[in-house]
């Protein structure tokens, strides 16, 4: 039977690389749409004048402007990577809890959680 701390802390992980799994992936979807469709009307700025899409012509620079901040922001939070992580270190979280189930000590399993968040950290947090 594992101390009430130690899974007390294991739980708030849990919830906490749940959420940020969550959220990355939000994240990693809309701000690819919105960049595909952002970067469609900057494209296509030239041919929208006699269409029913004149009126974004007038968004044209403010959509360009969009799009590269929006593309630097993706590369610097690489949401699409956060997410996969966020998500690897969540199901592993998770198989631990079930390894501790079955019979693991509490210095293994605190050993093991450890290590865990360690890496977890080195490879999700900035």
């Amino acid at each position: 039977m594992l101390p009430g701390p130690l899974v007390k802390e294991m739980d708030r992980e849990m919830r906490r690389w749940r959420i940020a799994t969550f959220n990355y992936g939000v994240t990693y979807y809309l701000s690819r749409i919105l960049l595909i469709v952002a970067s469609a009307v900057v494209a296509a700025d030239q041919n929208l004048g006699g269409g029913h899409g004149s009126w974004l012509i007038a968004w044209v620079p403010a959509l360009a402007l969009v799009v590269a901040v929006m593309t630097a922001v993706d590369t610097w939070l690489k949401p699409q990577q956060k997410w996969r992580g966020f998500m690897e270190s969540r199901d592993a979280l998770a198989d631990l809890r079930i390894q501790a189930e079955g019979g693991m000590t509490v210095d293994q399993v605190r050993a093991k959680f450890l290590e865990l968040r360690r890496q977890h950290r080195e490879r999700n947090v900035f």
